[in-house]
C-alpha cells in the first residue's frame, strides 16, 4: 500500500504514486473541450450591452432608449 510504504521509505513511495498517477491517467476518459458560440442580436436603441461568460446579459447594465 503506498500510504504505508511513505512513512517507511518515502523515497521508494515516490515510485509508488507516479505508478497509481499513471494507471488513474491512462483510465481517465477523454472528454472534448469545445467553446460554444452564442450569437446575440441586438437594437440600435440597446445601449451599454454587456455579455458576461457565466451571466451571460446583465440585463442591471442595460439601458433601451
Amino acid at each position: 500500500m503506498p500510504v504505508a510504504l511513505q512513512a517507511l521509505a518515502p523515497g521508494a513511495s515516490s515510485l509508488t504514486w507516479q505508478a497509481v498517477d499513471r494507471q488513474i491517467t491512462d483510465k481517465a476518459p477523454w472528454l472534448p473541450l469545445y467553446n460554444p458560440r452564442l450569437d446575440v442580436v441586438t437594437s440600435a436603441r440597446v445601449g451599454n450591452f454587456q455579455y458576461h461568460p457565466f451571466f451571460m446579459l446583465l440585463l442591471d447594465q442595460l439601458w433601451v432608449r
